[in-house]
């Protein structure tokens, strides 16, 4: 996938991957001529082109895996795109999709490391317990929550600033899984299994009023809140960074290249164009336009009437 994003032109050849990681254009070129010979097509950049399509229609199974199959209509959402290939893709998985909106949240390439930072800090303990929730030994229960309490504390970076959360995970009796309710501070069976019966309902579509229920386990879990990063948008000189010829619909076009942290609040890039981000590239295609919030995302809008769906269902263009 990244030979056939250096043959369209997504990825300059002088691109870095990291300190000291660099491309080889050549030898990118070499494979997907290969590549070309083998399917029996033209060149390398068709091959490229074929690649970018293949890897696509893939990842727009997977979402529609996570939308359609359960019942959402992808084109009623925005489409988010993190990592560091994620905004390359972004704009055409949304054409597919029928979405008009992609957000590319600053610092998309390391998205996961920057969430981590700002993560609340959380402990959890748990112990098997198995026992009838209307026989339950409230000071047994009682003793294992202390005992967990204070397990997860003294794992805590501040155990003074974390709040503690108790559960109870319950099945009726003979089932072979349970569900996790909040558990009360005094433990009270008459409470969790009112919460049991409504988590039962919620998640399988029924209650059995009659039937015993079963504590198995009991956990408890520390929280200790989190300090997020600051982060803003605040550009400065000009965003232009250079030009070079792209691949869009097998068309070769000159296209710039952005830096995003220097795009203006009030401009909008009309596609195509590509922004060349410390750790991730956001490809913008004919069609679509890009202008960053006050947070330095970036906002690809998709031009004029979201496309219709051709007859089976599928988006336009989702056929390679």
């Amino acid at each position: 996938m990244t030979d056939a994003a250096v043959v369209l032109g997504y990825l300059g050849p002088d691109t870095t991957l990291g300190e000291d990681l660099t491309l080889d254009a050549d030898a990118a070129e070499d494979a997907l001529e290969e590549l070309a010979a083998a399917a029996d097509l033209p060149d390398a950049s068709a091959a490229a082109s074929g690649v970018y399509r293949v890897a696509n229609a893939a990842m727009t199974r997977a979402i529609r895996t996570v939308t359609v199959e359960r019942g959402h209509d992808p084109r009623g959402f925005a489409l988010a795109a993190f990592g560091g290939a994620g905004p390359m893709h972004a704009a055409a998985l949304a054409e597919r999709l029928g979405i008009d909106r992609v957000v590319v949240p600053p610092a998309s390439g390391v998205r996961s490391a920057v969430g981590l930072l700002g993560a609340d800090e959380s402990h959890d303990a748990l112990r098997t317990v198995r026992t009838p929730l209307d026989g339950a030994d409230t000071d047994h229960v009682e003793s294992v929550y202390a005992d967990l309490r204070d397990r997860v504390l003294s794992e805590s970076a501040d155990p003074e600033a974390a709040t503690v959360a108790r559960t109870a995970a319950c099945r009726y009796a003979g089932q072979a899984f349970e569900l996790t309710v909040d558990a009360p501070d005094p433990f009270d069976p008459d409470t969790v299994r009112k919460r049991f019966e409504a988590a039962h309902d919620d998640e399988r579509g029924y209650v059995l009023d009659d039937e015993p229920v079963e504590v198995i386990d009991l956990g408890v879990t520390a929280t200790t809140p989190g300090d997020p990063p600051s982060i803003s948008h605040d550009p400065a000189g000009d965003p232009e960074v250079g030009r070079r010829p792209a691949v869009f619909d097998g068309e070769e076009v000159e296209t710039p290249v952005y830096d995003p942290a220097k795009v203006p609040l009030d401009r909008t890039v009309t596609g195509p164009a590509v922004f060349e981000g410390a750790e991730s590239t956001t490809v913008l295609p004919p069609g679509w336009t890009a202008s960053p919030d006050d947070r330095g995302a970036l906002v690809l809008s998709r031009e004029g009437e979201s496309r219709e769906t051709e007859n089976n269902g599928e988006t336009r263009g989702d056929n390679l």
